[in-house]
């Protein structure tokens, strides 16, 4: 094994506030690699790595990796500063609990929840899936609200989403959650649609 350890490559890319970081290096460890790291606010996003099976004892072998690294970070920076406000803007969408706080705050909406395959979650819980013992349960739900998203026989269907007036509920599909949203009675459900709306596009 050689000593030589060629030098490493960084690069910081800002989008709206958030940097992207990539950095490239050589390891011998467990085996011969160039590693490209892709961490946007010090979270990994990506990891891109190549074994270096040639050998690297003599000045061309040192100058052919040292060539390859530039090459493999480079190319990354290139796609990262293409890509940069798409993986930006998906790392600033809300989360769930998020939402869900956003939701019960608007003037007329008295409950929400959000349902996944693996549970229900509330806006109290912190983002955690509650219940998760009743997987199966929750899993049956969310086929009835994927089925009823698509032909609905309870309620009114209205862009896609389903009203339940004698129920005043709302459910809303985004991604692969439901939104459900509880209103009062009292409140027009089609202009509560478009405040529900507005929130959950966030997601």
């Amino acid at each position: 094994m050689s000593d030589f350890l060629p030098a490493g490559r960084l690069a910081k890319i800002t989008e709206s506030g958030v940097v992207i970081q990539v950095q490239t290096e050589f390891s011998w460890h467990p085996v011969p690699r160039v590693a490209t790291t892709v961490c946007l606010d010090g979270v990994v996003l990506h990891k891109i790595q190549k074994d270096w099976e040639a050998p690297i004892e003599t000045v061309p072998q040192q100058r052919a990796v040292e060539k390859f690294i530039n090459s493999q970070h480079d190319e990354i920076v290139s796609l990262i500063e293409s890509q940069k406000q798409q993986l930006v803007g998906r790392q600033k969408r809300k989360d769930a609990a998020t939402i869900l706080q956003e939701l019960v705050s608007v003037r007329g909406i008295n409950a929400a929840w959000c349902l996944t395959n693996n549970g229900i979650i509330s806006p109290d819980s912190g983002g955690r899936e509650l219940l998760p013992e009743y997987k199966g349960i929750f899993e049956g739900l969310h086929s009835l609200c994927s089925f009823l998203s698509s032909i609905s026989t309870l309620g009114d269907m209205v862009g896609g989403e389903i009203v339940l007036e004698e129920d005043s509920l709302l459910i809303f599909r985004r991604n692969s959650k439901y939104y459900i949203v509880g209103f009062d009675a009292e409140h027009n459900s089609a202009e509560l649609m478009s405040s529900v709306r507005e929130i959950v596009e966030q997601v």
